[in-house]
């Protein structure tokens, strides 16, 4: 009878899922379950925001037109809610960053936990493959349908009050929003494995992405092909167009940007004197259609970024584990 039972509780075992992703899934279970809780009130809240939520502003913006300025009723709890989601879908890679950097590789490396894995026929190569892939995994797994839907909502909604090429908005609704997560992940485990501190490998990862963010916001607008109108009359970008400049070229031939030396103290009449000297007009934009070519060559940027930092990583912990 004993050899009977034992054999069923034998078999059980051998069932259960063993191996280094097994053990991540282990060690972070309660960061997973916390994603997870996040992820579906998010995802929760965005399905209201692309129903009842938009449907409801939608009644409450046509009752106001055209004068709508004012705060206060679905409408607004609807653009806040919204800008919540945003903001959090913005905010996520610099949360990766500092969860990888912190708590995956500072951490284990500063308490010697990865080092008596080591020693555990797990190579230091196999380790941080793994550290690095099971958060990338449900990361990517959450991040994938609320990039989706957020571009959904933001597509679909009433009256948007902020443009496509809005900092918060361009990062959060399209293809980029992953890099940038995978981006976060790969410099939170560079900054792990240099310093081997939790609190500076997670701080180290996220100052690397704020770096990074700051120059793709300053920079992006060269990413992809700029569009010129000219005419006798000051041209007009097609709507929600990002404008990047104005200029105008006088009958003697010097350009003005934005019209501004016209604006002196006497002002109009200063405008009016020399508007008749005017040759030509231009502005230079992006239009609405540069979202995606700039969204897809700032993506790609972005992996390339990802794929040094993480082969970095690697090469460091190679060369200090030899």
């Amino acid at each position: 009878m004993t050899q009977t039972l034992a054999a069923p509780a034998r078999g059980l075992r051998a069932l259960r899922p063993t191996g280094t992703v097994w053990a991540a899934l282990r060690l972070h279970r309660i960061a997973l379950w916390v994603w997870l809780a996040t992820v579906l009130a998010a995802t929760a809240l965005l399905l209201w925001l692309y129903g009842p939520g938009a449907d409801a502003a939608a009644r409450q913006l046509a009752h106001c037109a055209p004068d709508c300025d004012y705060i206060g009723g679905p409408s607004f709890r609807y653009e806040q809610l919204r800008s919540m989601v945003g903001a959090f879908i913005y905010l996520t890679p610099y949360i990766a960053a500092l969860f990888m950097g912190a708590v995956c590789v500072g951490r284990e490396l500063e308490r010697g936990t990865a080092q008596l894995t080591w020693v555990q026929s797990v190579t230091p190569a196999r380790w941080l493959a793994t550290t690095l892939a099971v958060p990338a995994a449900w990361f990517l797994a959450g991040m994938v349908p609320l990039v989706a839907l957020h571009h959904l909502v933001w597509t679909s909604g009433p009256d948007p009050d902020v443009s496509w090429y809005d900092e918060y908005l361009f990062l959060g609704t399209g293809p980029l929003a992953l890099a940038r997560l995978l981006l976060g992940l790969a410099v939170g485990a560079l900054g792990g494995v240099l310093l081997r501190k939790a609190l500076a490998g997670g701080v180290a990862g996220v100052a690397a992405l704020v770096v990074t963010g700051y120059l793709s916001a300053r920079y992006r607008v060269s990413l992809w092909p700029t569009v010129t109108a000219h005419g006798p009359v000051p041209p007009a970008p097609p709507a929600d167009s990002q404008v990047l400049r104005r200029d105008t070229v006088t009958a003697a031939g010097e350009h003005v940007t934005n019209n501004l030396a016209c604006v002196g103290e006497e002002g109009r009449a200063q405008l009016a004197r020399c508007a008749h000297n005017f040759q030509d007009f231009s502005v230079i934009y992006h239009p609405p259609s540069h979202y995606w070519p700039l969204q897809l060559t700032e993506s790609a940027l972005t992996l390339t970024l990802t794929a040094l930092a993480a082969a970095a990583a690697f090469t460091i912990l190679r060369r200090r584990t030899r």
